[in-house]
């Protein structure tokens, strides 16, 4: 999905459609957010449990929505710095893991009635990747106090390592600060006794081993004190207080990294999947082929291959040598040469009227002899003109039929040209009978004139009109279409019956084929190749797959274990101090600890006043066995 808007009001549906619709997560970064619809569709989501987290430019017009947000509970990180270190003025939503919208938007209401405005809505993972990073920046510079265009080290979305000590250290310290608070001691008071029984003593180790063994004694007395009953209710309540409230934070804090793990997690298998479902459909079509581009698959290929290995097989067993003398080929010679005979003596007489039988037919009539209507055909056209005309054009007449069989069966010369062959077709069959009918309709209207004794006055379009031209181009026509075929028949009788014709051409046919079986060979091979590469590809990806599910649940383990053990320690130590709060060591042992520490710190203060370097350190150290004692 990649679209694009540019109309305001359909800029905002589609945004609140995108929010409406969400069921994982939302993050918005956004300089002008003002639009108390789209504040009120993010509200509904944090209703149905979606998580969401916005992020806010320093502007004042921002205020109203920012409360909306926070008064519905949802996360909002605000710039509170003002302009003088750059504004952010992003304008983008992520939503679900997956989808990121951008553009030039402010979510307000005057981008969506008045500008011109653009969004880009994209399921492009790389894309959403790119600005959850940046996101993450601007919530870290929010939460440190960084100037917005400041690059920080982003923390790194993995887990981190819980410190379990420092918790347990933090826990500790604010039991022992309830404790202490509860008792009210001034320790300010025992520093200063400290330092003036230290001046007034002059650092008297003596005196310090004394008033220190009272002070003991006097804390010692708080465990017997009948006033204690009602302080200890209170610690005690307390401290349940803070160890219910730690041990809350304690489980906050691991589901919010478990959140994070598994987010983060389960972008990097979204990535992987839809990588996945890329590849499996490259392989599809490297299977299937592509009917949109016409590129063919191994599918396809093999198709072709079954298909060139059958053609091969029937050509080898198909082409049969044939004896040329056979009852069939002995009956079409003889058609053939009953043909050629008519033809010769058509042809022959056709000669005979146009060029001679007009000038017999006038020396006639001047002799005064009517020689009367000759025939249409002269069957003794060829005697007579050997006879009038002598033996060249006894022999012309003859073979002159030879000319139209020739036009219209020229491979029988050898020619392969099939166009030629095909023109000179029609014109020996076609083109030449037309112009010898219209040749003899001409000459059978001017004798026929000549008798009558008028000039013909016929033109050449009319001639068609006359019975004879169609007479003579219908019985020339179709015995030179059966010649044709005759002898084509003849032809072919006589190279089916030659071995290394027949051979020379099914070993032509062969070799093309094998030809095209190398294409094909490697074409599947290459296709096979390309296939395998897929699968492998497909079978890493899954592997990463299974061992990302294995890491997020590993580190959900971890993080569980982590943070169980934070508990089971704090449990410790609150079992510890309520144990001592009942039975009331907690104050001689708390509080002891703190008052000797002040009280020693003031009576050492006052040494430097009286003493030098080296017996300042030698009292001190006669202090501390003073106090171990």
């Amino acid at each position: 999905m990649n679209d694009l808007i540019t109309n305001g009001t359909e800029i905002k549906r589609r945004i609140i459609s995108e929010i409406n619709n969400a069921t994982q997560c939302i993050y918005v970064a956004m300089a002008w957010f003002t639009d108390r619809d789209i504040a009120t569709a993010i509200i509904e989501a944090k209703n149905r449990n979606i998580t969401i987290d916005i992020i806010l430019s320093s502007n004042i017009q921002n205020e109203t929505v920012k409360l909306m947000l926070k008064g519905a509970g949802i996360s909002v990180h605000a710039f509170e710095t003002g302009d003088a270190r750059g504004i952010m003025h992003h304008k983008f939503c992520l939503i679900d893991s997956k989808i990121s919208i951008n553009g030039s938007y402010n979510y307000s209401l005057n981008a969506s009635n008045n500008n011109v405005e653009n969004i880009q809505i994209s399921d492009d993972i790389g894309t959403y990747s790119q600005f959850f990073s940046e996101f993450e920046r601007l919530k870290y510079n929010i939460d440190h106090n960084l100037s917005v265009n400041q690059t920080p080290p982003i923390p790194e979305t993995k887990i981190q390592q819980v410190q379990p000590v420092n918790i347990i250290d933090t826990f500790s310290q604010r039991l022992h600060d309830l404790v202490y608070s509860a008792a009210q001691i001034d320790t300010d008071k025992y520093k200063e006794s400290g330092y003036i029984t230290s001046k007034e003593s002059q650092g008297n180790i003596d005196i310090f081993r004394t008033e220190f063994n009272n002070i003991k004694e006097r804390i010692r007395t708080y465990a017997t004190d009948e006033g204690l009953g009602s302080m200890k209710n209170v610690l005690t309540s307390n401290i349940s207080i803070a160890f219910e409230s730690t041990k809350t934070n304690l489980e906050s804090e691991k589901q919010e990294k478990i959140i994070v793990e598994k987010k983060s997690n389960e972008l990097e298998r979204r990535q992987i999947t839809d990588k996945i479902s890329e590849l499996k459909q490259e392989k599809s079509i490297l299977e299937s082929g592509n009917p949109n581009t016409g590129d063919k698959g191994l599918l396809q290929i093999n198709k072709e291959f079954e298909k060139n290995k059958l053609e091969r097989r029937t050509l080898e067993q198909s082409f049969i040598v044939k004896k040329f003398w056979r009852i069939g080929t002995i009956l079409v010679i003889l058609g053939l040469s009953v043909f050629v005979f008519y033809l010769s003596v058509f042809f022959a007489s056709a000669l005979y009227k146009v060029f001679f039988e007009g000038n017999i037919i006038r020396a006639s009539l001047e002799a005064g002899v009517n020689p009367g209507l000759p025939q249409l055909v002269d069957a003794n056209a060829v005697i007579k003109i050997f006879r009038q005309q002598g033996a060249i054009f006894g022999f012309i007449s003859v073979f002159f039929f030879l000319i139209p069989i020739l036009l219209s069966n020229l491979k029988i010369i050898g020619s392969e040209n099939k166009l030629v062959n095909n023109l000179l077709f029609w014109v020996g069959l076609l083109i030449f009978d037309i112009l010898v009918s219209t040749m003899i309709a001409f000459n059978t209207d001017e004798i026929k004139c000549l008798l009558a004794g008028r000039v013909s006055t016929l033109k050449l379009w009319e001639v068609v009109k006359l019975p004879e031209f169609w007479l003579i181009f219908v019985f020339g026509m179709f015995p030179l279409i059966l010649t044709h075929y005759l002898i084509d028949y003849i032809i072919k009788a006589h190279k089916n019956s030659q071995r290394d014709v027949i051979d020379a051409e099914k070993n032509k046919r062969i070799q093309l084929l094998d030809e095209e079986m190398i294409d094909l060979n490697s074409d599947k091979d290459s296709l096979s190749s390309r296939i395998k590469q897929k699968d492998e590809t497909i079978n890493e990806y899954n592997s990463k797959v299974q061992i990302l599910e294995k890491e997020i649940n590993n580190s959900q383990t971890q993080i569980e274990g982590r943070y169980a053990e934070s508990q089971r320690q704090i449990k410790a130590i609150f079992d510890d101090f309520n144990a001592r709060i009942i039975s009331g060591r907690i104050f001689t042992e708390v509080i002891l600890d703190s008052v000797i520490s002040a009280y020693n710190s003031g009576f050492i203060e006052f040494l430097p006043e009286y003493y030098s370097e080296l017996e300042v350190a030698n009292r001190v150290r006669e202090i501390e066995q003073a106090k171990n004692n």
